[in-house]
Formats: structure tokens, C-alpha cells, sequence
């Protein structure tokens, strides 16, 4: 079987963007984030997912670790992967603290087929009019991350972010 796949981050030739907070409820967005991925990405909750949690609340500060992805096909050969990590602490007794939140884009482009033939035709559709269309997923994927990204600063009322 013939399998073919290409990988485009969207924030090329970084890896993800960083978002840095430090003041009340840091953790807010973990409540919201679900709905937030639903909303944003315009997804639905099976598209949705929480690989890794974890939460200790035997110390102070509290201590937070989420991952959370999204996946939002495009179409037969694409499929648009958001994954936000979240790292924080938050102090028991001022319900204060920080976070650091990295997001991740990529756009997950292949196919597999059986025979040579077809693969030879798919070549041939995806240079002569698949590559205008990637641009423009990548250019969609872009957008949907810095919607998503906005609207976490708008919740916590940050300046600036970081990118890396």
C-alpha cells in the first residue's frame, strides 16, 4: 500500500505560540475549555479530547497540567490538529497565580491507495490544484489559532504573547 503524508505546522518555522499569565484564577480557562474548543475551532465534543490530565491539590500551590486537543477535518486529504498544553500553580489562599500555555497548530495532509496508477493521478491533481488549496488551509489554520489565542487573552486581559 502506498501511503503518502505531509506535515505543515501553521506557525512555521516556529512550533507554537506561548501565552504567559500571572494574577487571580488561573484557572478558569480549565472550566471553559471544552466549550471554548467547540466554539472556536466550530467543532463538535467528539472531535474534541483531553489526553493527559493532571491535578494535585496536596500542596500549595495547587499545580496543573492539561492537554487538550481538537481536530477539525477539512477534507478527504486534510485534517487541521490544535493541541493546547497548559502548565500552572495556583495559590489556596490568594486564588492567585500563573499559567503557561503553549498552542500548537498543524495541518495533516495524505492519502493511501493500492496501486501506482492512482498514485501517479493523485500526484499530478495534488501539485497542479491541491497546492493553492493547502495554502489556503494553512492560512485558515493560522486563523483559527490566533482567534483561539485572543480570546484567551481577552479572558485574562493579556498584552503580549511569545512565540517559539
Amino acid at each position: 500500500m502506498v501511503k503518502v503524508r505531509i506535515v505543515d505546522d501553521c506557525f512555521a518555522p516556529r512550533r507554537f505560540k506561548i501565552v504567559n499569565y500571572e494574577g487571580p484564577d488561573p484557572f478558569k480557562f480549565y472550566g471553559k475549555g471544552t466549550e471554548l474548543l467547540k466554539k472556536i475551532f466550530e467543532v463538535s465534543t467528539s472531535k474534541t479530547g483531553e489526553p493527559r490530565f493532571m491535578w494535585d491539590w496536596t500542596g500549595d500551590p495547587v499545580q496543573l497540567f492539561s492537554h487538550r486537543v481538537a481536530r477539525k477535518p477539512l477534507s478527504w486529504f486534510t485534517v487541521m490538529w490544535f493541541s493546547i498544553r497548559v502548565v500552572g500553580f495556583k495559590y489556596k489562599t490568594k486564588n492567585e497565580g500563573n499559567f503557561r500555555m503553549e498552542v500548537e497548530a498543524i495541518l495533516d495532509h495524505g492519502y493511501k491507495r493500492e496501486n501506482w496508477f492512482v498514485r501517479i493521478l493523485l500526484w499530478i491533481y495534488w501539485y497542479a490544484f491541491y497546492q493553492k488549496t493547502r495554502q489556503m488551509h494553512l492560512a485558515m489554520c493560522q486563523d483559527y489559532a490566533d482567534r483561539f489565542i485572543a480570546k484567551i487573552k481577552e479572558m485574562y486581559d493579556i498584552k503580549g504573547t511569545k512565540e517559539e
